[in-house]
């Protein structure tokens, strides 16, 4: 039987935290490339793969390292990583080639997957009426690490220097340590086979699931868009008309921050009216981001308008679709979510890389047409899912 109602505000304001503070170290080089390029000398498309590769790392990650949480106590796991965490954030300060940096944003990124060991404690300590709420509260976390890390790396960057970054991250990264320490509970996976047929069940899953696939597309799709748009936006601002510093892109990143308190709507949303309708309304948004890209480019209220949609449908489409993953079985929920991000991370990843590809060659216009294009994809995950959520809702009613 699972565990519900055991879950008060403190412990959710805790996991939102942890999420918000350990995630930024994701994204925060995205604000940094320009300055990493010319501390080493390479050009601006050479330089996107520390984006690229730091999401890659983080995929990785969440499919080596995620499914664990189904086998150990996840607080001695969470703890274990953060002092990881901790070691790649000095490597990546004290880099001294491009080769090094490479290799320690990676590195960065495959330990840096303690969210998604919480976001299933969260879900197995929430009641089935609420869980779309309580995912929705922890993931405002997740959006402001996300968004604050550009901001603030923006800001630091311009008057400290990008390895200042790393460090600042670093002694925020010692305070979650001891908070994790102190007051979150402890949770014991359920399964008992070995970290070898844990692994080797990730595959046999992900083909039986029919939801988790297309959950799977659909947040591939959709973060690809987001991350190829944050990607490039600080080449954007720093070109004709703009000519602005990263610091205007990282204070952008906090106006999309708004969009973190879409997710509680949304939640609400998944909870009375169910998953699926709430994937249709935050695909729509991304869409009309996209769109007022294209059309209005130029003009930085319209910039900030699309941040702002693009964000909300996001985020909010990533706990729409973990609520659809979470109904299909409680003791596989850390397998079933370590699965997910991999699949969101890896279109990430793709969504950076075809980003400065686009810039490189295309410019704005280009980027925008292939997020466009993105988002578009994300919506053919949509068909049939809806009768079988019911029939799996229907199951647990009888």
């Amino acid at each position: 039987m699972e565990q519900q109602n055991k879950i008060n505000k403190g412990i959710v304001l805790l996991m939102a935290l942890t999420c918000g503070f350990t995630v930024s170290n994701v994204y925060l080089n995205q604000n940094l490339l320009l300055s990493m390029a010319d501390s080493f000398h390479i050009s601006s498309n050479q330089i996107g793969i520390i984006a690229t590769l730091t999401q890659v790392g983080y995929a990785i990650g969440n499919l080596t390292l995620v499914p664990l949480g189904d086998l150990f106590e996840r607080r001695k796991i969470i703890l274990s990583l953060l002092i990881l965490v901790c070691l790649s954030l000095i490597a990546s300060a004290i880099s001294t080639s491009f080769i090094w940096l490479i290799i320690s944003n990676l590195l960065l990124g495959f330990f840096t997957i303690v969210p998604q060991i919480i976001v299933p404690i969260a879900a197995g300590l929430a009641s089935d009426k609420e869980r779309g709420k309580i995912l929705g509260n922890v993931a405002i976390g997740l959006v402001c690490g996300i968004l604050g890390a550009r901001f603030i790396s923006g800001i630091v960057d311009t008057y400290l220097g990008w390895r200042a970054m790393y460090w600042i991250s670093f002694a925020f990264t010692l305070l979650v340590i001891l908070l994790i320490r102190i007051y979150l509970p402890q949770s014991k996976g359920k399964q008992t086979m070995k970290y070898g047929e844990l692994l080797a069940s990730l595959w046999p899953l992900f083909i039986k699931e029919n939801i988790l696939r297309r959950a799977c597309i659909s947040q591939g799709m959709m973060f690809g868009a987001f991350s190829l748009f944050w990607t490039t936006l600080v080449f954007r601002l720093s070109n004709s008309p703009f000519h602005y510093a990263s610091s205007v892109a990282g204070t952008i990143g906090l106006v999309g921050i708004g969009g973190a308190f879409a997710t509680p709507i949304i939640g609400r949303i998944i909870d009375k009216k169910g998953a699926n309708l709430a994937s249709i309304l935050c695909m729509n948004l991304s869409l009309v981001s996209f769109l007022i890209f294209i059309l209005s480019g130029s003009s930085l209220t319209a910039i900030i308008i699309g941040s702002l949609l693009v964000t909300m449908g996001t985020q909010a489409n990533q706990v729409a679709c973990q609520a659809k993953i979470f109904q299909l079985s409680e003791e596989k929920r850390s397998r079933l979510n370590g699965i997910y991000m991999v699949s969101t991370f890896l279109g990430g990843a793709l969504g950076s890389y075809l980003g400065t590809l686009a810039w490189s060659h295309f410019k704005w216009m280009g980027v925008c047409s292939v997020g466009f294009i993105m988002v578009l994809f994300a919506f053919t995950s949509i068909i049939g899912v809806k009768k079988k959520l019911n029939s799996i809702q229907q199951v647990k009613i009888n």
